[in-house]
């Protein structure tokens, strides 16, 4: 099967480095792997994943330029700015491409609805959602089930330094660059909905940045907040801090019952695969449940899982709908002024989902929204200072029933809670 990877920044390779394992395997030629980016050349990340490989640095600016291959039969991957993304997709679907990998965050202009449902209605596609794809990810669900936990509160911080980035333009499209809601926090807008449902509504959203573009404009890449309910009750905040000197994945659910999750995942960049990933089911600071991870590839099982859809001849079909409701989401929080969203007004039924969204509603500026992520942050630390240290790498440890030893690769098992 050939691929197509449009685009050769850092997403590119990102995607790549999980095909080049695919490759290893067996299940994709290196050789049918070609990149299509209009500046002809792979960015660093690429390139220096291109050498490792010894395969020529070879990027095309224009479909024409491509090795001929059977457009009904290849792959598509569209690792390209959000504002990009549509109008290409309904370039190569017109040239007869029918397979299609989207990066997020999918936007969709209003324009061109119609015709995106269209190629969407006959095509095979997959959006890149990696984090669902992480054993953090699997585990998080896991421990809800087996719980039968009711979130009221669901708290996701994705912080890392990006200034270096922000001024190289990283993520700019020919019309326009990218705010902090267009970043990590389509990740987090995700990862919510698959935990919580669908949001009902955004009740606040607010974005600071202190640094501006050459030409004085502010970036709007440093901190963002969401803060909104979803359909089933439950409160979410998304927060991201894209000047923030480390890098944090964290997320935080807090259930009716008193029970918490506290979760980790690990960042998706080679550099840092000796970062730790985990998730602890606690009660106050009573770790119940745990299952930690010494790696875990959020993008391989992404990519892995895409591969194996558009490789079959099994549907593969994006929900436009859900991906309408998160361009709508995110061209709001982009597009409207900072502060409170038109809402039901209706009472909030727990006192911590109200405190924490209610901490966040006061601005970015009080500091006391990012005063309880600080929190979480240090007790997350706390939990997992010297345990994953001990920890055999070659196997992933769940905690076996109370009493027997831990089992290597065992599934999650309910532990008796005590009073």
């Amino acid at each position: 099967m050939d691929l197509v990877i449009v685009g050769a920044g850092k997403a590119a390779s990102l995607h790549y480095r999980a095909y080049s394992h695919l490759a290893r395997s067996g299940l994709l030629n290196r050789g049918r792997v070609q990149f299509l980016d209009t500046t002809r050349r792979a960015g660093p990340e690429l390139a220096a994943l291109l050498r490792r490989d010894r395969i020529a640095e070879r990027v095309v600016a224009g479909r024409q330029e491509l090795a001929p291959t059977a457009p009904e039969s290849t792959i598509v991957d569209l690792c390209l700015p959000s504002r990009s993304l549509a109008p290409v997709l309904l370039d190569w679907w017109h040239a007869g491409y029918r397979k299609f990998v989207i990066e997020k965050p999918f936007t969709v202009p209003p324009e061109l609805v119609d015709d995106v449902r269209l190629v969407l209605a006959t095509s095979q596609a997959v959006l890149v959602r990696n984090y669902l794809h992480s054993q953090v990810h699997r585990a998080v669900r896991e421990l809800i089930d087996l719980y039968d936990l009711d979130p009221v509160l669901c708290v996701t911080n994705f912080s890392k330094d990006r200034r270096a980035d922000n001024l190289r333009g990283r993520g700019a499209s020919s019309t326009a660059a990218p705010t902090v809601f267009e970043v990590e926090m389509p990740h987090q807008l995700y990862i919510g909905t698959d935990l919580l449902g669908e949001p009902a509504q955004v009740e606040y959203a607010e974005d600071l940045d202190p640094m501006t573009a050459p030409d004085g404009t502010p970036l709007r890449l440093g901190e963002g907040v969401l803060v909104g309910r979803a359909a089933r009750g439950a409160a979410f905040v998304h927060y991201s801090n894209l000047h923030y000197p480390t890098i944090v994945r964290s997320l935080d659910v807090f259930s009716r019952s008193g029970l918490s999750i506290h979760a980790t995942y690990a960042p998706i960049c080679e550099e840092l695969a000796d970062i730790k990933a985990g998730v602890m089911l606690c009660r106050g600071s009573t770790v119940i449940n745990k299952k930690l991870f010494t790696s875990d590839d959020n993008m391989l099982g992404m990519i892995s899982s895409a591969f194996a859809a558009l490789s079959s001849a099994a549907p593969a079909q994006v929900d436009l709908d859900e991906v309408l409701r998160n361009s709508d989401l995110i061209r709001s929080a982009v597009d409207d002024p900072p502060g409170h969203r038109p809402g039901s007004g209706a009472a909030r039924g727990d006192v911590l989902q109200g405190w924490v969204a209610d901490s966040f509603k006061l601005g970015l500026g009080a500091g006391i929204g990012q005063a309880f992520l600080a929190f979480l942050e240090q007790r997350q630390r706390a939990r997992l200072a010297g345990v994953l240290p001990a920890l055999d790498p070659a196997f992933h440890i769940a905690p076996g029933p109370a009493g027997n030893p831990a089992v290597a690769g065992a599934p999650l098992t309910r532990e008796v809670l005590v009073p």
